[in-house]
């Protein structure tokens, strides 16, 4: 992902991934956006919070983004996460 200005890219890569988001805010800033996404568990055991883990890992990986989950609110049903698009690094030799 390049930037955040485009809300449906960010629905389209987080509905790759498995998630529906709800909610995007703070998109407008380019690199950074707050999502609110649907849970779709009764309940959470430990398995599958390592898959929604897993998932968001591999997101993490494949799309050049930091993800902070902020809050899992199984009353609703909802996590809230944080996006950060990562720096690309110099690949610039100094001499």
């Amino acid at each position: 992902m390049q930037s955040t200005y485009d809300p449906q890219l960010i629905y389209d890569v987080f509905d790759r991934y498995g998630f529906a988001i709800l909610r995007i805010d703070r998109f407008d800033r380019g690199n950074y956006a707050t999502i609110r996404a649907e849970l779709k568990y009764e309940k959470l055991s430990t398995d599958q919070l390592l898959e929604i883990a897993t998932k968001l890992k591999s997101l993490e990986n494949n799309e050049n983004l930091e993800v902070d989950i902020i809050n899992i609110d199984m009353n609703h049903k909802t996590m809230r996460l944080n996006i950060m698009i990562k720096e690309e690094e110099s690949t610039v030799a100094l001499t």
